[in-house]
């Protein structure tokens, strides 16, 4: 029996050619239906994976929300805003004047019958520019506390990517795995109806039951993973542990080389957050060393006072003994007090002040080329990661399935034995776990370039090029698919093995016909 064969679309797509490989593994991995089905010897894994992701899933934009919403730390951080409003706001506001009232009188101590009482309003200006100063320190202090607030964001929004881009590898992951077991399942259907009629070894037929418990264990491991994953998303994301979570798969970014070092650099200075935190802390400290000096500047002190005296005047005469209250002085006085900088200069204040803005230049500095030193780390972690995800997907993987149902077929035409198609199997499925492991790799560098750079790449900037992938698939030559089966045949030979059965030129012209069926 010939092996059927698959239809191959030219799409030119990237991300349907990633999809097409997915779906692709159940019809590589799935053996040639046996003459006489028999029932599963051992219970099928359900796909899981599904529980976790789909569609109808929250997506990762979601996510980033949620949890800016809702982490505590995050709303803490955004209360620096409010703060920095409410010193801004002061730091407008004009002096109060002072306004005093005073009333004595001797009589209080035994002393003549007289009162005195005055009142006065004093107003303090303030020279060489202190609030203009005040507002422009404020003012800047309010932008820092943005950009501080952005870059926090934009760090959450970064390590939500990541766990998500992890979770979404672990669901992928397990998919594999189990639709690995439901091949090799049919495996063990068809190795255990030929043992029945006698054409092969109770020992192969126990070789496949043993790949197919250990590849139960990897999904038992697989799903524990993608579980811890997805708690971590709800721990980051602020929602209880306990509350179920279902994602949605993120749309597929294929990369591209066309972007340069240079221009991601310049992108990176001029998007960045913290650096822009920093290029205001720098002018945050040259506004406090102006405010510094101006507060050097004695301020001028203005007032106006209204003073009364009454007294108490006798009588003379038939009025002896009577008395009657009297103004003995009725004052009104002006007033200038200025303090003189002798002692005082603020001398302390400046040298702070100056400090500060020394230390926020050279943390500017530093924050400058240590932002440069991680866009040229990323940018080569992501090249790296890119041309993997390219070679993994347009050669490694498709390679792997060719030789698969090379073997297949030999299997088949009785020529080889069980040993090498599991042999080919394991290997098939260690390119597709290295194409998911690349993949994760793919995503995580993105997502570190882009922090790098400090936003998203341009959607313009890196989309699938023709020349790097290709529009068809690899396929072997019918010379390519002989020397594969010699090697095998060889290696098999020197191990003992059964594929020493394939020994004339005969065999393999009679395999390659059949496959090509």
């Amino acid at each position: 029996m010939s092996e059927p064969r698959r239809s191959r679309k030219k799409d030119g797509s990237f991300s349907r050619r990633l999809i097409a490989i997915s779906f692709s593994i159940t019809c590589l991995l799935t053996v040639f239906a046996a003459a006489q089905q028999q029932p599963p010897t051992q219970p099928t894994v359900r796909l899981t994976s599904a529980q976790f992701v789909g569609q109808d899933g929250t997506p990762i934009e979601q996510l980033i929300a949620l949890g800016l919403s809702r982490r505590a730390d995050l709303l803490a951080a955004r209360q620096k805003l409010a703060i920095a409003e409410g010193r801004m706001k002061q730091a407008g506001l004009r002096l109060n004047p002072t306004l005093d009232a005073e009333y004595g009188s001797p009589r209080f101590l035994g002393g003549e019958p007289e009162r005195d009482f005055s009142v006065g309003v004093t107003q303090v200006f303030e020279l060489g520019g202190k609030r203009s100063r005040r507002v422009a320190v404020a003012e800047l202090e309010l932008n820092q506390a943005r950009a501080e607030v952005t870059a926090l964001e934009r760090e959450l929004a970064v390590v939500i990517r990541a766990a998500y881009v992890g979770a979404i590898s672990s669901a992928r992951q397990l998919d594999i795995l189990e639709r690995l077991i439901a091949g090799n399942e049919e495996l063990v259907r068809v190795t255990e109806a030929r043992l029945n009629e006698g054409d092969v070894a109770p020992l192969d037929l126990n070789l496949v039951k043993v790949e197919n418990d250990r590849l139960k264990v990897q999904v038992i491991q697989a799903r524990g993973e993608l579980e811890t994953q997805l708690l971590q998303i709800r721990t980051l994301i602020g929602t209880d542990i306990s509350e179920p979570l279902r994602i949605a798969p993120q749309p597929d970014r294929p990369p591209r080389f066309d972007t340069g070092l240079s221009e991601l650099t310049e992108l990176a200075l001029r998007e960045r957050s913290d650096l822009k935190a920093a290029r205001i802390g720098e002018e945050l400290g040259v506004a406090r060393v102006s405010l510094a000096r101006a507060n050097a500047v004695p301020n001028v002190s203005a007032g106006i006072r209204y003073s009364r005296t009454k007294g108490i005047v006798d009588l003379p005469g038939p009025l002896n003994g009577q008395h009657f209250a009297t103004d003995l002085d009725n004052e009104l006085t002006f007033g200038v007090s200025i303090d003189i900088p002798i002692f005082n200069r603020n001398q302390g204040e400046i040298a702070s002040a100056t400090g500060e803005r020394l230390q926020a230049t050279r943390q500017r500095e530093f924050l400058e080329s240590a932002i440069k030193r991680d866009v040229a780390v990323a940018y080569r972690k992501y090249r790296a990661a890119a041309e993997a995800l390219v070679l993994s997907t347009t050669q490694i993987v498709p390679r792997s399935e060719e030789n698969l149902r090379t073997v297949r077929a030999a299997y088949t035409a009785g020529d080889f034995s069980i040993f090498e198609v599991v042999n080919e199997q394991r290997r098939l499925a260690e390119s597709v776990t290295t194409l998911n492991q690349v993949t994760r790799d793919y995503y995580n560098a993105l997502t570190e370039l882009e922090t790098a750079i400090g936003r998203e790449l341009p959607p313009t900037g890196f989309t699938p090029s023709s020349s790097i992938l290709p529009d068809e698939r690899l396929n072997l030559s019918p010379e390519d698919k002989a020397r594969f089966l010699k090697s095998i045949r060889d290696a098999g030979s020197t191990s003992g093995s059964a594929a020493s059965t394939l020994t004339t030129e005969q065999s393999l012209s009679t395999k390659q016909e059949k496959e090509n069926e």
